[in-house]
Protein backbone atom coordinates (compact mmCIF):
# COMPACT_ATOMS: atom_id res chain seq x y z
CA UNK A 1 0.00 0.00 0.00
CA UNK A 2 1.51 3.33 -1.04
CA UNK A 3 1.67 6.37 1.22
CA UNK A 4 -1.11 8.34 -0.55
CA UNK A 5 -3.58 5.44 -0.35
CA UNK A 6 -2.83 5.02 3.36
CA UNK A 7 -3.62 8.67 4.05
CA UNK A 8 -6.89 8.43 2.12
CA UNK A 9 -8.03 5.35 4.05
CA UNK A 10 -7.17 7.02 7.36
CA UNK A 11 -9.16 10.12 6.44
CA UNK A 12 -12.19 8.01 5.48
CA UNK A 13 -11.99 6.12 8.76
CA UNK A 14 -11.94 9.38 10.68
CA UNK A 15 -14.97 10.71 8.80
CA UNK A 16 -16.83 7.47 9.44
CA UNK A 17 -16.50 7.74 13.19
CA UNK A 18 -17.10 11.48 13.50
CA UNK A 19 -20.48 12.49 14.89
CA UNK A 20 -22.14 15.53 13.28
CA UNK A 21 -22.64 18.37 15.72
CA UNK A 22 -26.41 18.31 15.37
CA UNK A 23 -26.46 14.55 16.10
CA UNK A 24 -24.50 14.77 19.32
CA UNK A 25 -26.43 14.03 22.50
CA UNK A 26 -27.53 17.29 24.05
CA UNK A 27 -27.23 17.79 27.80
CA UNK A 28 -30.44 16.91 29.61
CA UNK A 29 -32.28 19.67 31.39
CA UNK A 30 -34.41 19.21 34.45
CA UNK A 31 -38.16 19.54 33.84
CA UNK A 32 -39.64 22.88 34.83
CA UNK A 33 -41.38 22.89 38.20
CA UNK A 34 -44.09 25.24 39.39
CA UNK A 35 -42.89 28.02 41.64
CA UNK A 36 -43.75 27.53 45.30
CA UNK A 37 -46.46 29.92 46.53
CA UNK A 38 -45.28 32.95 48.44
CA UNK A 39 -46.16 33.47 52.09
CA UNK A 40 -48.68 36.13 51.06
CA UNK A 41 -50.38 33.67 48.70
CA UNK A 42 -50.51 31.00 51.41
CA UNK A 43 -52.11 33.42 53.88
CA UNK A 44 -54.65 34.54 51.25
CA UNK A 45 -55.59 30.94 50.40
CA UNK A 46 -55.76 29.52 53.93
CA UNK A 47 -57.03 32.39 56.07
CA UNK A 48 -60.71 32.28 54.97
CA UNK A 49 -61.10 28.73 56.33
CA UNK A 50 -58.82 29.18 59.36
CA UNK A 51 -60.84 27.56 62.16
CA UNK A 52 -59.51 29.08 65.38
CA UNK A 53 -60.31 32.41 67.01
CA UNK A 54 -57.63 31.99 69.70
CA UNK A 55 -53.83 31.82 69.57
CA UNK A 56 -52.57 28.23 69.42
CA UNK A 57 -49.74 29.10 71.83
CA UNK A 58 -51.19 31.43 74.47
CA UNK A 59 -54.87 30.68 74.07
CA UNK A 60 -55.62 34.41 73.95
CA UNK A 61 -58.37 35.70 71.69
CA UNK A 62 -57.16 36.76 68.26
CA UNK A 63 -57.88 40.38 67.38
CA UNK A 64 -57.00 42.88 64.65
CA UNK A 65 -53.35 42.80 65.78
CA UNK A 66 -53.01 39.02 65.28
CA UNK A 67 -49.91 37.85 63.42
CA UNK A 68 -50.21 35.60 60.37
CA UNK A 69 -47.18 33.31 60.34
CA UNK A 70 -46.39 30.69 57.67
CA UNK A 71 -44.59 27.55 58.86
CA UNK A 72 -43.92 24.61 56.50
CA UNK A 73 -46.45 25.99 54.05
CA UNK A 74 -49.17 26.35 56.68
CA UNK A 75 -50.82 29.41 58.19
CA UNK A 76 -50.64 29.80 61.96
CA UNK A 77 -52.28 32.82 63.59
CA UNK A 78 -50.68 34.16 66.77
CA UNK A 79 -51.82 36.81 69.22
CA UNK A 80 -48.40 38.48 69.34
CA UNK A 81 -44.75 38.21 68.35
CA UNK A 82 -43.86 36.76 71.75
CA UNK A 83 -45.62 33.52 70.77
CA UNK A 84 -43.28 32.87 67.83
CA UNK A 85 -40.80 31.16 70.15
CA UNK A 86 -43.44 28.76 71.43
CA UNK A 87 -44.48 27.97 67.87
CA UNK A 88 -40.91 27.20 66.82
CA UNK A 89 -40.48 24.99 69.88
CA UNK A 90 -43.52 22.78 69.15
CA UNK A 91 -45.04 23.43 65.75
CA UNK A 92 -46.49 19.89 65.65
CA UNK A 93 -48.74 20.72 68.60
CA UNK A 94 -49.87 23.91 66.88
CA UNK A 95 -50.68 22.04 63.66
CA UNK A 96 -52.63 19.43 65.64
CA UNK A 97 -54.84 22.13 67.17
CA UNK A 98 -55.49 23.68 63.76
CA UNK A 99 -56.25 20.26 62.22
CA UNK A 100 -58.72 19.46 64.99
CA UNK A 101 -60.41 22.81 64.43
CA UNK A 102 -60.66 22.29 60.66
CA UNK A 103 -62.17 18.82 61.09
CA UNK A 104 -64.66 20.06 63.70
CA UNK A 105 -65.73 22.96 61.47
CA UNK A 106 -66.02 21.09 58.16
CA UNK A 107 -66.79 17.43 58.85
CA UNK A 108 -70.53 17.73 59.49
CA UNK A 109 -71.22 19.45 56.15
CA UNK A 110 -68.40 17.87 54.14
CA UNK A 111 -69.86 17.68 50.62
CA UNK A 112 -68.26 14.57 49.08
CA UNK A 113 -69.35 10.97 49.60
CA UNK A 114 -66.48 9.58 47.52
CA UNK A 115 -62.71 9.73 47.86
CA UNK A 116 -61.32 12.58 45.69
CA UNK A 117 -58.23 10.47 44.91
CA UNK A 118 -59.58 6.98 44.13
CA UNK A 119 -63.25 7.71 43.53
CA UNK A 120 -64.22 4.94 45.96
CA UNK A 121 -67.22 5.38 48.24
CA UNK A 122 -66.22 6.77 51.62
CA UNK A 123 -66.75 4.10 54.27
CA UNK A 124 -66.42 1.21 51.82
CA UNK A 125 -62.93 0.46 53.12
CA UNK A 126 -63.44 1.24 56.78
CA UNK A 127 -63.64 4.62 58.44
CA UNK A 128 -62.58 7.45 56.10
CA UNK A 129 -59.11 8.87 56.66
CA UNK A 130 -59.29 12.58 57.48
CA UNK A 131 -56.45 14.73 56.21
CA UNK A 132 -56.13 18.49 56.57
CA UNK A 133 -54.41 20.27 53.69
CA UNK A 134 -53.76 23.88 54.64
CA UNK A 135 -57.12 24.71 56.18
CA UNK A 136 -59.26 22.36 54.07
CA UNK A 137 -60.52 18.93 55.12
CA UNK A 138 -60.00 16.11 52.63
CA UNK A 139 -61.61 12.72 53.43
CA UNK A 140 -59.99 9.67 51.85
CA UNK A 141 -61.23 6.09 51.51
CA UNK A 142 -57.99 4.64 52.94
CA UNK A 143 -54.50 5.54 54.08
CA UNK A 144 -53.04 4.41 50.73
CA UNK A 145 -54.66 7.44 49.06
CA UNK A 146 -52.52 9.80 51.12
CA UNK A 147 -49.71 9.32 48.59
CA UNK A 148 -52.02 10.31 45.75
CA UNK A 149 -53.10 13.41 47.66
CA UNK A 150 -49.50 14.39 48.37
CA UNK A 151 -48.55 13.84 44.72
CA UNK A 152 -51.28 16.08 43.30
CA UNK A 153 -53.15 17.96 46.03
CA UNK A 154 -54.56 20.53 43.60
CA UNK A 155 -56.57 17.88 41.71
CA UNK A 156 -58.14 16.50 44.90
CA UNK A 157 -58.81 19.94 46.35
CA UNK A 158 -60.47 21.06 43.10
CA UNK A 159 -62.94 18.17 43.45
CA UNK A 160 -63.65 19.05 47.08
CA UNK A 161 -64.12 22.75 46.26
CA UNK A 162 -66.49 21.96 43.39
CA UNK A 163 -68.52 19.78 45.74
CA UNK A 164 -68.72 22.63 48.29
CA UNK A 165 -70.07 24.92 45.56
CA UNK A 166 -72.56 22.38 44.19
CA UNK A 167 -73.88 21.60 47.68
CA UNK A 168 -74.73 25.26 48.36
CA UNK A 169 -76.10 26.37 44.99
CA UNK A 170 -79.71 25.28 45.45
CA UNK A 171 -80.16 27.09 48.77
CA UNK A 172 -78.08 30.19 47.92
CA UNK A 173 -80.15 33.10 49.28
CA UNK A 174 -79.13 36.09 47.13
CA UNK A 175 -80.22 37.03 43.62
CA UNK A 176 -77.84 39.97 43.47
CA UNK A 177 -74.08 40.27 43.71
CA UNK A 178 -73.06 40.99 47.33
CA UNK A 179 -70.28 43.26 46.07
CA UNK A 180 -71.83 45.38 43.30
CA UNK A 181 -75.54 44.86 43.93
CA UNK A 182 -76.03 43.91 40.28
CA UNK A 183 -78.55 41.23 39.37
CA UNK A 184 -76.89 37.82 39.14
CA UNK A 185 -76.94 36.77 35.50
CA UNK A 186 -77.23 40.35 34.27
CA UNK A 187 -73.61 40.32 33.15
CA UNK A 188 -73.44 36.75 31.93
CA UNK A 189 -73.10 33.62 33.99
CA UNK A 190 -72.48 34.39 37.69
CA UNK A 191 -68.99 33.68 38.99
CA UNK A 192 -69.12 31.04 41.72
CA UNK A 193 -66.23 31.21 44.17
CA UNK A 194 -65.49 29.95 47.66
CA UNK A 195 -64.49 32.08 50.59
CA UNK A 196 -63.13 29.34 52.79
CA UNK A 197 -65.88 26.77 52.34
CA UNK A 198 -68.72 29.26 51.79
CA UNK A 199 -70.19 29.90 48.36
CA UNK A 200 -70.17 33.48 47.11
CA UNK A 201 -71.87 34.25 43.78
CA UNK A 202 -70.59 37.34 41.99
CA UNK A 203 -71.83 39.17 38.92
CA UNK A 204 -68.38 39.22 37.28
CA UNK A 205 -64.72 38.40 37.82
CA UNK A 206 -63.90 42.01 38.71
CA UNK A 207 -65.79 41.61 41.98
CA UNK A 208 -63.38 38.92 43.21
CA UNK A 209 -60.94 41.69 44.18
CA UNK A 210 -63.45 43.07 46.67
CA UNK A 211 -63.99 39.56 48.07
CA UNK A 212 -60.25 39.21 48.65
CA UNK A 213 -60.20 42.57 50.43
CA UNK A 214 -63.35 42.33 52.55
CA UNK A 215 -64.40 38.68 52.55
CA UNK A 216 -65.83 38.43 56.11
CA UNK A 217 -68.21 41.36 55.59
CA UNK A 218 -69.41 39.96 52.25
CA UNK A 219 -69.99 36.50 53.74
CA UNK A 220 -71.89 38.16 56.61
CA UNK A 221 -74.35 39.59 54.03
CA UNK A 222 -74.98 36.09 52.68
CA UNK A 223 -75.40 34.63 56.16
CA UNK A 224 -77.89 37.39 57.08
CA UNK A 225 -79.90 36.65 53.93
CA UNK A 226 -80.03 32.96 54.87
CA UNK A 227 -81.52 33.80 58.27
CA UNK A 228 -84.27 35.81 56.61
Amino acid sequence: MNFTLALTLAALATLGTAVPENHKEQPKTAPATAAAPSEAEIVKAQKPAYPLDACVISGKKLDAKALDVVVDGRLVRLCCADCKGGLEKDKAAAFAKIDAGVIAAQKASYPLTTCPVSGEQLGSMGDPVEVVHGTKLVRLCCSSCKKGLEKDPSAALAKVDKAWIDAQLAAYPLTTCPVSGEKLGGMGEPVNVLYGTKLVRLCCKSCTKALDKDGPAIVAKIDAAKKK
